[in-house]
This record gives structure tokens, C-alpha cells and sequence, in this order.
């Protein structure tokens, strides 16, 4: 990378994407699954920290909305509008439809149940919890996408034209506030960070010019602080946010959409400081950037299934978090593998004759 894309916040994000993403999965299975080690007061500001790292855990769905806006914008450009969903619905398929044929069997879910679970009919009628909530709610996104990205891309200025649709957003939400499902909010509070992401993948392809200054960067890190002190007051003052929900809206928001930039800038300064230390930990981060969506399916069921057998056997709890993690990378890895094994398997036939064509 050159020096130009260098001081380019977004092209240094584009470059350390992956590892963002790792760092966010990561974060996810903190706030479902890992068990607090500091509980007895000895360690006031540890037990803190160790709490509020964990309570606010889902600010990594957050990150994967923002980031999952970037990838659209590059992919909708390289893709006819037939393979641009089939993609999008390929990389999700597998993992959900796997997890709910287990919980199916484990739960007894009759077929009407199972089909009302997967198509997401439950997810807008009855609860986004009712499994894997994240999968439906990308889906949407995936969905409505190309509509959104025609209009986004006629805009004049795209900036305005984000701010426009964040604001008819809350209006949106303004007036629904005692209609809509309250579990619901869950889900559209995330849709302003989604259209961020969005004209973050424009700006990333557009404005390549763009310099990230020192006081950028300042005005990233303040609005990083601010979304951490509001993420207190939501989550641990019950204050409500602007929004119903309102602790996955705007300090989730702020943080989604700094701390990915600050975390790729760091990633940079180690490549040019400490490059080992960079070239590890982005690969250790971006391996589980790969096998996210495999290790959030899977974190939930098997932890659920597991802990109590580890607490049961004697385990302290520092080594049950470290089981639990190994035992959901493993899997996560291991289906990752099977799952891109069938995909190629499936898609071998069409690959063969694409080739024939080709070459005749």
C-alpha cells in the first residue's frame, strides 16, 4: 500500500477488514459466553472493565452492519443483480439451516415450526430471538439493498442523501415507538449504521484522495469516548436513548463507526513499528474474520450445551473460557470447511460447463 492509501482511513480499513471482523466475532461471543472472573469486589476497576467489555459485547453485530455496507457496494458493482443474491444468500445458508436442523432435532420442532423459524416468518411476527437473529435481519438487508443502492447512487450528494434517510429512519421509529414490537427495535436501530457502512463503500471507492489527518483521527477517538459513556448510561443507568432500545442505537452507532477505523489505523502504525507483531495478530484476528458467521451460529447452542458439563467436572472458570473458546473455533473451522466443500461440489457442474463454453 502506498503512502497516499496509507493516511486513507478507509482504504486502511478496506486492507484490515477481515481482522476488524475477527475482532468483532470475537467481541460477540464475549458478550453471550464468557463467564466474569473478577465477581467478588477485590478488584473494583478490573470487575468493571471486565463487566462493561462483556455487556456491551453486541456492539460487534454493529460492527458487522457497518461493515457489511462497505462489502455491498463493492460487490454490487462486480455483480448481476440474480448473482448478487445468490451470494449473499449463499454465505448465510449453510450455517443457519445447520443449526436449525440440531435445534430442531434437540428441541423437537415440529416441520411448521422449523420452516416459520428459518424463513423468518418468526422473526417479524414473533421474536427476533427466535434464532439467530443476526442471519434474518442481514438477509433483510441483503434484500433491500439494490432498491436502496439505485437511489443511493443517483444521489448528487451522497453524504445528504445518507443523513436524509437516517432522519426518515427516526421519524420512522418516532412514530412507531408504541406500535412496533419492542424486540424489534433491536433490529432497526441498526439501520442507520448499515447506511453508514454503505457511503463508508463509496467514499472507499470514490474518494481515494481522502487524507485522515491527526485531528481525524481525534475527532474518531472523541466520538469513540462518547459512544462508550453513552453505552454506560443506556446499559447500566437504564437511560433511553433518543429511540426505543435506545442501548443498540446511538452508542452502538458511534462506536461501530469509529472504532473500526481506529482499530485499522493501529493495525498500520504496527505494520510500520512492529511488523511481526502486526503480521500475527492480523492473522490471528482474520482467521476468525473467515469463519465468523459459522462462529456466532454455533456459539450459542454448543455453550449452552457445554458449560454446564465443564462446571460440572470441576473446571474453573478461566479454563472454561478458554474450552468454550477452543471447542467454538473448532467447530466454527471445521463446518466452515464442510460447508465450502459442498458449495464446491454443487457448483463444480456449472463451473465445467462455463469452462466448455469458454473454451469453444
Amino acid at each position: 500500500m502506498g503512502n497516499t492509501n496509507a493516511r486513507n482511513g478507509f482504504l486502511l480499513l478496506s486492507k484490515y477488514r477481515g481482522a476488524v471482523m475477527g475482532i468483532a466475532a470475537i467481541w460477540i461471543l464475549i458478550y453471550h459466553e464468557y463467564i466474569r472472573l473478577t465477581q467478588d469486589g477485590a478488584f473494583a476497576a478490573l470487575e468493571f472493565a471486565e463487566r462493561f467489555i462483556k455487556r456491551i459485547g453486541f456492539c460487534g453485530v454493529d460492527i458487522f452492519f457497518l461493515l457489511s455496507g462497505i462489502g455491498l457496494t463493492f460487490a454490487i458493482k462486480k455483480e448481476k443483480l440474480p448473482r448478487f443474491y445468490y451470494r449473499r444468500i449463499r454465505r448465510v445458508a449453510l450455517p443457519f439451516l445447520a443449526i436449525a436442523a440440531v435445534r430442531a432435532v434437540t428441541e423437537q420442532w415440529d416441520l411448521s415450526f422449523f420452516i416459520k423459524n428459518v424463513t423468518g416468518y418468526h422473526f417479524y411476527t414473533r421474536s427476533i430471538y427466535s434464532l439467530l437473529w443476526f442471519v434474518p435481519a442481514i438477509v433483510t438487508f441483503y434484500l433491500l439493498f439494490p432498491l436502496y443502492y439505485r437511489l443511493f447512487d443517483d444521489a448528487e450528494n451522497k453524504t445528504l442523501f445518507t443523513a436524509g434517510a437516517i432522519m426518515l429512519w427516526l421519524l420512522v421509529t418516532l412514530i412507531l415507538r408504541e406500535r412496533q414490537r419492542n424486540d424489534l427495535f433491536g433490529f432497526t436501530n441498526r439501520v442507520p449504521v448499515f447506511l453508514i457502512g454503505v457511503l463508508f463503500g463509496w467514499l472507499t471507492q470514490n474518494r481515494k484522495e481522502l487524507v485522515f489527518t491527526k485531528r481525524t483521527y481525534l475527532f474518531l477517538l472523541i466520538a469513540f469516548l462518547l459512544g462508550l459513556y453513552l453505552a454506560y448510561l443506556a446499559n447500566f443507568k437504564n437511560y433511553e436513548l433518543l429511540v426505543p432500545v435506545g442501548n443498540c442505537c446511538l452508542p452502538n452507532c458511534l462506536i461501530a463507526v469509529s472504532l473500526p477505523l481506529l482499530l485499522a489505523k493501529a493495525f498500520d502504525f504496527c505494520a510500520r513499528c512492529i511488523p511481526r507483531i502486526e503480521k500475527a495478530a492480523v492473522g490471528f484476528f482474520a482467521f476468525f474474520g473467515v469463519i465468523s458467521l459459522e462462529f456466532y451460529c454455533v456459539q450459542e447452542w454448543f455453550s449452552d450445551l457445554m458449560i454446564p458439563k465443564l462446571r460440572n467436572a470441576g473446571l474453573p472458570d478461566a479454563l472454561i473460557n478458554l474450552a468454550i473458546f477452543a471447542m467454538v473455533t473448532a467447530i466454527a473451522w471445521a463446518a466452515s470447511k464442510v460447508f465450502e466443500y459442498f458449495w464446491q461440489l454443487v457448483e463444480l457442474p456449472f463451473a465445467k460447463k462455463k469452462k466448455a463454453a469458454a473454451e469453444s
